[in-house]
């Protein structure tokens, strides 16, 4: 594998903004992996399987009302109206928050262009561009598709590895990187 020192020239990535699916996906993914459950097997944030959601859902209301018909005959419709309801609005508060997130930080909404380079990266945004060296960031991360650059624990910057600028790969980004653990330099 080629080190840092044969990427000598700078690695462009297209301006891109972060849209409020692909900043839910991502979250999700971090989430997933802030608490791990070992007994599934990782997959990707977008492929959660709703239709056994929906099924799961449906066999609990269906089990509550015939259980709430079996010991109060006329208090089931109420019991069904209520879970109802309580799913909804829990699955729209949901929503709710990680709209409200995404509208709190405006500059994932503007276009942001990247130069990667061996001694750090060049972010370039609404008209203006600064210079991060690697070891500035509070925290790098990668998930699925992107590089998370962290400036601190409230302000990311959201780099596309889709939007890598021919005849660079990905692969020769996420090489730049620092590695965990890295002695500042």
């Amino acid at each position: 594998m080629a080190g840092p020192a044969l990427f000598a020239t700078s690695i462009e990535v297209a301006p891109c903004a972060v849209s409020f699916a692909e900043f839910q996906a991502i979250h999700q993914e971090q989430q997933r992996r802030r608490y791990p459950d070992e007994k599934r097997e990782p997959r990707p944030a977008t492929s959660d399987p709703w239709k056994v959601k929906v099924q799961r859902w449906a066999a609990i209301v269906a089990t509550g009302a015939a259980l709430g018909f079996w010991f109060r005959p006329r208090a089931w419709v109420s019991w069904v109206v209520l879970v109802t309801v309580s799913s909804v609005l829990g699955l729209a508060y949901q929503w709710w928050e990680y709209h409200r997130a995404y509208r709190q930080l405006p500059s994932q909404q503007q276009a942001t262009g990247f130069t990667v380079e061996p001694p750090g990266v060049r972010i370039t945004q609404g008209g203006s561009s600064r210079f991060f060296r690697w070891v500035e960031f509070y925290s790098i991360q990668q998930v699925p598709g992107w590089v998370l650059l962290y400036t601190s624990v409230e302000q990311c910057y959201y780099l596309n590895l889709a939007l890598v600028q021919a005849p660079a790969t990905a692969e020769q980004v996420l090489a730049l990187l620092p590695k965990p653990g890295a002695a500042a330099e």
